[in-house]
Formats: structure tokens, sequence, C-alpha cells
């Protein structure tokens, strides 16, 4: 029961949280963005997705005949990883940058902090992931790897910044392009670290 409380709430506060991103007020410079441009960010992105799988697989315990497959399962981990990417990120690198109050304020709130902890909760207490074969953990790095190729050809095609328009809005560049790969092989083991570690927490903490 408080596995299904905690996806409810996943779901609707994803999309909450984006619509307050939405209607506030944008900062590019504290990496915040009005409208639709706020999908620009692994941020946003990630906890949507997490919103969306959390409401299939709370559909599928309502519905007594549904079983939530390994698909879902696999789903319900890259999701988890992803958002706790954007979790860790924060703490390590953003926040101290843009300072805490940007990282923590309106929607970056729950995005940044609360929403990525219940679903790293949700699947290592009440959601079998642990159950999937050790390979599964790589999923995790599927959203990491798409989003850093766009992010990684925006990059290279326009640099930093062109026609006044910020196109490396993360500032890695400013480590020199020649450090990108060993950005994209950090950021990528990290997603791969998360995602080992909820598969463990859940092998070590969810009742299979």
């Amino acid at each position: 029961m408080l596995s299904m409380m905690i996806n409810g709430a996943v779901a609707a506060l994803s999309v909450v949280a984006w619509l307050m991103l939405v209607l506030g007020a944008g900062d590019p410079d504290h990496l915040a963005a009005r409208g639709m441009e706020s999908l620009k960010y692994f941020t946003v992105l990630s906890n949507l997705f997490s919103g969306v799988i959390s409401f299939v697989y709370l559909v599928c315990h309502l519905m007594a005949s549904v079983e939530a497959s390994d698909l879902i399962l696999a789903l319900k981990l890259m999701a988890a990883s992803a958002v706790l990417l954007t979790f860790f990120t924060v703490i390590l690198l953003l926040g101290p940058k843009f300072g805490w109050g940007q990282m923590y304020k309106g929607g970056n709130l729950w995005m940044h902090l609360v929403l990525p902890l219940l679903a790293a909760i949700d699947c290592m207490l009440f959601v079998p992931v642990g159950s999937l074969p050790f390979v599964a953990t790589f999923v995790a790095l599927a959203p990491c790897f798409v989003y850093g190729a766009w992010y990684l050809w925006m990059v290279v095609r326009h640099g930093a910044e062109q026609n006044g328009k910020v196109y490396d809005f993360y500032g890695f560049l400013r480590w020199g392009k020649e450090k990108t790969p060993v950005v994209a092989v950090a950021m990528l083991t990290q997603s791969w670290v998360l995602g080992l570690m909820v598969w463990l927490g859940s092998r070590a903490f969810c009742h299979m």
C-alpha cells in the first residue's frame, strides 16, 4: 500500500513540479527556464519519465490480473537511477556552483530532492527490481547516454554559445573540449553505479 502511495505521489507531483517550472520565473543563469524550454534539462526529462513509469507501475498493481513485467521493473530501475543522477549532480556539482537556494527553489525542490528520494526508496524497499539479473543494471546508462548524445551534438555543432543562445548551459566546456570525453565517461559511470546501488538495495531490503 505504501508503495502505491509513493508511485501515485511521484506520478502526480512530477507533473505538478514541472508546471511550477513552466509557469515560474525562468532564470537561465541558474538552470531554470520558463515554458516548454524547461524540457531541455535532464532534471525535468528524467523526473517526467519517472512519473510516467510510476503511473504505469501503479496501473499494473491496481489491475488485479496484471503483474509488473521484467520490462516494467527494468524501467523502474532506469527511472530511479536517472533521477538519482540529478540528485547527486546537484549535491556534488550544481549546488556549490549555482547556490543551494536556487537548486532547491520552487519546482526544483521536488525534482532535485523529494522525487528522486521517493523513487529510490520505492525501488529499494518495495519494488522487486533486485529480482532482475545483474545485466539489467546497465539499463541505468540509457537516459544519460541518450541525453548526453543530444547535448554533445548541440555543443559540437554550435559551441558553448551562438547568436546569444547558450547551448552549453551546464557549463561542461569550461574544463576544455579535450575533457569532454572524460566528463561523459564520468557521468555514464555514475549512472551505472547508481543503478547498481538501487539494484543491490532492492536485493537487500525488498521482500521478493
